[in-house]
């Protein structure tokens, strides 16, 4: 802002200026109470002599009232608009002001002392902490959220988009060792024993599959059509193979059963060495982790890979553009992103720990700031002052301290109407 630019006014400066004039009726009513109260005592004291003493006391009244009249106002103008010395005090000095007011806050508010102490007095975390819980906040938070992320979308190239993520996927899968990841996992699954559990479950599935009435036909079917030596009159062939399946299935369902009974069955034996074979090939075999290496390859190459980047971004995007679309009030899954905030305020809320981290780090941030930025902040604040036109910072200053400065004004009748009193009784009894 320019000495000549326009400058800003604030929303309580009607009821500071309204405070003002108030004040400066009183003081003057007070001083013209005083010169009435003279004039009328003077012009009646021959009869009364006692009214001496109201005359003695009104006519120090206004002495006292003028002149600090003339005090007040020599800070912001020249009385009367004659250049006195010594008059407008305020405009002819606003240079060393403003200076000595940016001095004054670098060493007394941008202290490191007193930064530290005000932070600990503050306590961030806590307020922080407090200020996320409360609802409206919550919904600011999100709002504000929302904005960013349509912000950020709008942005997105979609086609960069998926050439992005694709080229993260095959990065990552070129990167990958999944030959020596998949028989490292092997090998934590055999160490308790836990890929056993594997073998249960694909022995329950298989037996499950093959419970379905449309499986076992197929079934019968298949062990029908060889059966060459037995003759399909009256569907012979396939009584016969539903017989051999149903025998299959009770063998079937023997082995299950003993499998599940006995830890050390031949088929976990066999199912435990061909796990550690696996392993060791993944692990070892330069041909098998080659043939791995380039079924990896084949998969990043492939044209349908491309097709599945392309739904997951279009998928990401319009899972957050719901999230963010919500509105407050709304109940039901479209307030996710809003539940998440609340249970990560509480969250926050609940971990005093947490709190005194984020003041300590703050603290040990600060004092480098201040230091860095202390002298910085003190000359733009001078320089702001200097900007402002004389007009305008001596009405600021007026509108703040000038209710005070007419009590000032008010004191001065009363002090020296009291003084002028002393004085005239003085010296009467000493005549």
């Amino acid at each position: 802002m320019t000495a000549t630019g326009p400058t800003p006014r604030r929303s309580n400066d009607t009821f500071k200026r309204a405070r003002l004039r108030a004040a400066r009726l009183a003081a003057f009513a007070l001083l013209a109470g005083a010169g009435v109260i003279y004039t009328a005592a003077r012009y009646f004291r021959p009869g009364h002599p006692w009214l001496g003493f109201v005359a003695a006391f009104s006519g120090a009244a206004m002495i006292g009232a003028l002149a600090d009249w003339f005090a007040v106002v020599a800070l912001f103008r020249h009385p009367f608009g004659v250049r006195l010395p010594h008059t407008a005090i305020i405009a002819a000095n606003k240079g060393r002001i403003a200076d000595s007011l940016g001095d004054f806050i670098q060493s007394r508010f941008l202290s490191t002392d007193k930064i530290l102490e005000g932070i600990h007095t503050f306590r961030p975390g806590r307020r922080i902490a407090k200020w996320c819980l409360r609802e409206e906040n919550i919904e600011r938070i999100q709002s504000y959220l929302g904005h960013i992320t349509r912000r950020l979308l709008a942005k997105v190239d979609p086609r960069q988009a998926r050439a992005f993520l694709k080229d993260a996927l095959a990065s990552g899968l070129e990167s990958l060792d999944t030959g020596l990841l998949a028989g490292r996992i092997l090998d934590t699954l055999a160490e308790d024993r836990r890929h056993q559990w594997l073998l249960d479950e694909a022995l329950t599935q298989l037996y499950q599959f093959l419970q379905h009435d449309d499986v076992r036909q197929e079934l019968v079917f298949a062990i029908a059509r060889h059966m060459d030596f037995v003759p399909s009159t009256l569907n012979l062939d396939e009584r016969v193979g539903r017989a051999i399946l149903q025998r299959l299935y009770d063998a079937l369902q023997t082995v299950l059963q003993g499998v599940r009974e006995d830890h050390d069955h031949v088929l976990r034996r066999r199912f435990d060495e061909a796990v550690t074979d696996i392993s060791d090939k993944l692990k070892h075999d330069a041909h098998f982790r080659a043939r791995i290496r380039a079924m990896q390859t084949e998969l990043i190459q492939n044209p349908e890979i491309e097709v599945a980047i392309a739904a997951l971004w279009d998928g990401l995007q319009g899972w957050l553009l719901g999230q963010i679309e919500e509105r407050p009030g709304q109940t039901g899954p479209a307030r996710t992103l809003a539940v998440v905030i609340r249970e990560l305020a509480a969250s926050f809320a609940d971990r005093p720990p947490l709190h005194a981290w984020i003041e300590a780090q703050i603290a040990s941030y600060a004092p480098a700031l201040v230091e860095r930025y202390r002298r910085t902040l003190g000359l733009f604040i001078a320089a702001q002052v200097k900007s402002w036109d004389d007009a305008f910072l001596i009405d600021q200053i007026e509108l703040n301290i000038g209710r005070d400065l007419q009590f000032i004004r008010i004191n001065g009748t009363l002090v020296g109407g009291i003084v002028g009193l002393i004085l005239y009784t003085l010296t009467r009894l000493a005549s």
